[in-house]
């Protein structure tokens, strides 16, 4: 175990910045499995189109990536009523799932598969969805 005693400020805070970032990364990961099962079967199997299978499944990830963030990535900075930080994040989220959304549909059309297209979306999504919860939603 590294000490961090000794290390300037910056450093110090970067590293605790990178480890949380790790843990979003995880978090968002079964984020992206729930988004990309529900898009699979929304579209496979009950045959929705993707155009509104997508915010659903999005939608339902959200619920399942707020709980996680808000139980382990930060645990330690949530302040205040846990129904603002959740239509906080609910907020920001919405923009990501826009940013994910349009992604999805324009790499549909150019011909992407959609479940591929979905990652792309969601990978660009999240470094939205990252920097302005940690700034807003879980700020210290």
């Amino acid at each position: 175990m590294l000490n961090s005693e000794g290390l300037s400020r910056p450093v110090v805070r970067s590293a605790a910045i990178t480890r949380r970032f790790q843990k979003f990364l995880l978090v968002g990961a079964i984020g992206l499995a729930v988004n990309q099962g529900v898009l699979f079967a929304l579209v496979a199997r009950a045959g929705a189109t993707i155009a509104v299978a997508s915010p659903i499944a999005i939608l339902l990830s959200m619920i399942v990536t707020f709980a996680l963030n808000e139980r382990w990535t930060w645990h330690d900075r949530g302040r205040g009523r846990i129904l603002h930080r959740a239509l906080l994040y609910g907020s920001i989220n919405s923009g990501g799932l826009l940013i994910n959304w349009v992604t999805l549909l324009s790499l549909d059309r150019i011909g992407v598969n959609y479940l591929i297209a979905n990652l792309v979306g969601a990978g660009i999504a999240a470094v939205w969805n990252f920097s302005l919860n940690h700034a807003l939603t879980w700020r210290r």
